[in-house]
């Protein structure tokens, strides 16, 4: 369940300054730079009555949207390496959302360090999906050589494994010329050690997030179903 109110006093005390901004650019207030000594917050910090009844309305409907449930989750998954159920799901999901866009794909790698949260067992709601996945990576289709499908290899076993999805095996191979991949696009602009996905022949990024794929996968595949079989180079 999405928990607003156990956020961090950082990313609140922002959240606070955007609503109060937002209301004062709604009532045509003049906002003026004002420079203060920095605050510092302690851990016996009470929070302004005032302030808490700007921001209820805003986080009632928060709550109302992040606590939609979506699917079901037969277990607890977490990621590990060198693969995981929850990790295959993800790279499972990424491959599925390509394909119902009308892309060809051979396999979708993603990056271990990217998944950020664990999925409990039984009911999915949609702010789960934003605590497993809380960046804006998108998807990224990349037509790749089977020289840089090695070096792909390569460095999947050096990282001790990344989440990948069916049809991964075909990397062991090299039977074609070239493939088509799907990655996010931090992967795809050379993070995580990914620079060499720069010399891919072709790119096309197709303006789905990975955190929209996998909710759409969570939708139309419940309960969901759980690959706990290891998945590795």
């Amino acid at each position: 369940m999405y928990r607003f109110v156990e956020m961090s006093i950082g990313f609140k005390s922002v959240f606070i300054l955007m609503i109060v901004l937002f209301v004062q650019c709604q009532t045509n207030h003049q906002i003026h730079p004002h420079i203060l000594s920095n605050i510092p917050i302690e851990s016996t910090f009470e929070n302004d009555t005032e302030i808490d009844q700007i921001i209820k309305p805003y986080a009632d409907q928060l709550d109302s949207v992040m606590n939609q449930v979506i699917g079901y989750c037969p277990t607890f998954i977490e990621k590990q390496k060198p693969s995981s159920a929850l990790g295959n799901m993800m790279s499972d999901a990424v491959l599925y959302a390509s394909k119902k866009a009308g892309h060809t794909i051979d396999y979708c790698v993603l990056n271990y360090g990217g998944i950020r949260s664990t999925l409990d067992s039984g009911f999915i709601t949609l702010g789960e999906t934003y605590e497993l996945m809380p960046f804006e990576n998108q998807i990224t289709i990349l037509r790749i050589s089977s020289d840089i499908a090695q070096e792909l290899q390569d460095h999947i076993i050096k990282k001790g494994g990344e989440p990948l999805s069916k049809g991964f095996q075909s990397l062991q191979y090299h039977t074609k010329s070239y493939y088509h991949i799907a990655v996010n696009d931090y992967m795809a602009n050379g993070g995580d050690g990914y620079q060499f996905l720069s010399k891919a022949s072709k790119r096309w990024d197709i303006n789905i997030k990975i955190r929209d794929g996998i909710i759409d996968y969570i939708k139309n595949h419940n309960p969901l179903p759980l690959d706990f079989n290891e998945r590795k180079l």
